[in-house]
């Protein structure tokens, strides 16, 4: 495949592993739209890589702690993100409306 259009304004929004998550996937990249409501938190670490960019609202990024305190990371719209494979993180919507964002995703390493 040389080329492949995400046609995201005609696909359904899907259900995603949280209640106050939803997202639009097209199988043939690694490329989603994701939607959190707010008051989103996703209780798992994540050890994917990411590349995205916050459409609308606050994307909040929680990384693994090394010693006692995690480092937070808040995204506004307009910003993007960059996260390598491997490192612990999980996400989260600390606002009042939706956030949406494009995000391309990485497979997490073996283990």
């Amino acid at each position: 495949m040389k080329d492949h259009r995400l046609p995201y304004p005609r696909m359904a929004w899907e259900q995603g592993g949280h209640p106050l998550e939803r997202k639009k996937v097209d199988a043939a990249t690694p490329a989603t739209l994701l939607e959190f409501a707010p008051g989103f938190a996703d209780p798992n670490w994540c050890r994917r890589g990411h590349t995205g960019y916050v459409l609308s609202g606050v994307f909040r990024m929680e990384f693994e702690p090394e010693g006692d305190v995690p480092r937070i990371e808040d995204y506004a719209a307009g910003e993007g993100f960059h996260i390598e494979v491997g490192v612990p993180h999980r996400a989260s919507n600390p606002g009042i409306v939706a956030t949406e964002l494009f995000i391309v995703s990485t497979p997490a390493p073996a283990a």
